[in-house]
């Protein structure tokens, strides 16, 4: 983003306005995308083992029929996701049996492991983000997101300009996340899952911009792509993550879907 000029005492109550308006009963309503992918659970599940993490079913996404997203495409996308799943449980485990005497910052079996730890995690995660956000009617942005990204760009115009840009610009994920540093809808690239990656910003919507998310329906027009995620981004969504922010800043509450 720009450099932006200090606000005034006027504008930031207006902000501060904006933002307790996005905590709203409204904006507690969830699509049945996010109903589906709220009833798996979020914390490990003890009687089927001991993985800290648990993937959550986005199979809802198949059955809807996405416009511009084939079946096949979001089948193995689901799949990638899943393997994230696995591997940060399979380090998750491997890290509590480490040599640490070896400890070396050049390499060292903790050192592979911590690195590869937040590829994995960050991986599943902004995944979840990704498919929670999607299955819905697209279009222009509603209610309390829409006043934030207004506030924040203008118009949805020009933010939907410039997620597509943002969107040919990165190589793994554009996040459009409340930053809570600021107390503002902002936006990040990110060029892996743990690369860039912002502190304090709880995302609320994610766009997956990884080859493996469009390359089986086109090939490497990744435009065509940035359309027809467009096309169903799932705004009930984006607005139950924004209020969950906006209520729980230091993110108490799992915000993901």
């Amino acid at each position: 983003m720009t450099n932006e000029v200090k606000p005034s005492q006027s504008e930031l109550s207006r902000r501060d306005v904006l933002f307790m308006g996005a905590i709203t009963a409204s904006t507690l309503l969830t699509s049945n995308t996010i109903s589906k992918a709220a009833s798996q659970p979020s914390s490990p599940d003890t009687s089927a083992g001991t993985d800290p993490y648990v993937a959550k079913d986005f199979s809802v996404l198949l059955s809807k029929k996405l416009e511009g997203l084939s079946q096949s495409q979001l089948n193995q996308h689901i799949k990638l996701y899943q393997g994230y799943v696995k591997k940060a449980n399979e380090i998750h485990h491997k890290l509590k049996e480490v040599d640490l005497a070896s400890a070396n910052a050049t390499y060292s079996p903790l050192r592979e492991l911590l690195a590869e730890q937040s590829y994995a995690l960050n991986g599943a995660i902004y995944h979840e983000y990704y498919f929670g956000n999607l299955g819905g009617k697209g279009g222009e942005a509603t209610g309390d997101i829409r006043a934030a990204l207004d506030e924040c760009f203008g118009s949805f115009s020009k933010f939907n300009d410039y997620l597509k840009a943002a969107g040919k610009s990165m190589r793994g994920w554009v996040i459009v996340g409340y930053n809570t540093r600021i107390g503002r809808i902002d936006t990040f690239g990110l060029d892996l899952h743990n690369v860039f990656s912002p502190a304090n910003v709880v995302p609320v919507l994610v766009l997956d911009v990884y080859e493996h998310a469009y390359m089986i329906d086109y090939g490497i027009d990744r435009v065509k792509y940035l359309d027809a995620f467009m096309q169903n981004i799932d705004w009930e969504a984006a607005n139950k993550r924004l209020s969950l922010a906006v209520k729980s800043p230091c993110c108490l509450v799992d915000p993901v879907v």
